[in-house]
């Protein structure tokens, strides 16, 4: 992923299916690439699959493989997507860079939007979750459950009794959250979410080159650069800049090797 802009990443239920996901992905990449859908291949084992599409640049000059290709695999991820279901979707794309593909051997594989993009999004889920720790919707919530909790004993508690035990529970979460801003400013960060965001972004970026040298990359639209193409954190193209001058082609790698065309 590319942290340094932002991710325009797909709102969770923006897109019905995976078909309408890679439908409007497709569509969008049609102006600079030759899209031919639904591609056959086979695994070591002699196992037949499918892949959404294989893309080849309408303008190859300056890529680094003599015959540029590669295979995007889309996956319509909601709020409710599982780490096992991210991780096997991964784990699928990585099994996908071992396949020999109909007119093409094997493909790198690029995947849409990127399986880390939850860790982007996270950052923020957590500031709104701390934000509402504090709102009087929360405080509402807490006089109901101090007034539930009463009649589960059959007692009817006062209001002056319920005003207070909700008020203590909000200074409580008042006080767990100064204290967080604290200790994330004493380790040197502007606030916890900052903190947050800086362990997330860390943890992706080390995702990240892992999946790269694995020969998974991600597809994903940023603000600046459009629609790119990435692997371990570097960008291959960007439909704003072009193809970026990188030691290594889109081919999957053998070893620690980067295989060439």
């Amino acid at each position: 992923m590319h942290y340094g802009q932002k991710a325009l990443l797909p709102k969770p239920g923006e897109f019905p299916d995976e078909k309408a996901l890679a439908a409007f992905v497709l569509n969008e990449m049609n102006q600079w690439f030759h899209i031919e859908e639904q591609v056959s291949g086979r695994y070591w084992t002699g196992e037949r699959t499918r892949i959404d599409a294989v893309l080849r640049p309408r303008d190859p000059e300056n890529w680094q493989d003599a015959d540029p290709a590669f295979g995007i695999e889309s996956k319509n991820l909601g709020p409710n997507t599982s780490t096992g279901e991210r991780y096997g979707w991964v784990a699928q794309a990585v099994g996908y860079t071992h396949c020999q593909w109909q007119g093409y051997e094997r493909l790198g594989i690029f995947l849409c939007p990127s399986p880390l993009s939850w860790l982007l999004s996270r950052a923020d889920e957590i500031a709104s979750f701390r934000q509402r720790q504090i709102s009087p919707e929360i405080l509402e919530a807490e006089r109901q459950r101090v007034r539930e909790y009463g009649r589960s004993f059959g007692k009817e508690y006062s209001d002056a009794y319920v005003e207070s035990e909700a008020l203590l529970a909000h200074r409580r979460r008042l006080g767990e959250l100064t204290y967080e801003e604290f200790a994330a400013r004493a380790d040197g960060y502007a606030s916890a979410d900052e903190r947050e965001r800086e362990h997330d972004l860390r943890m992706a970026g080390e995702l990240t080159h892992l999946l790269g040298q694995l020969s998974v990359g991600e597809l994903m639209p940023y603000e600046g650069s459009g629609w790119t193409l990435m692997r371990s954190g570097a960008r291959l193209w960007s439909a704003r800049q072009g193809v970026a001058k990188v030691r290594y082609g889109l081919r999957p790698r053998i070893g620690s090797q980067r295989s060439r065309q």
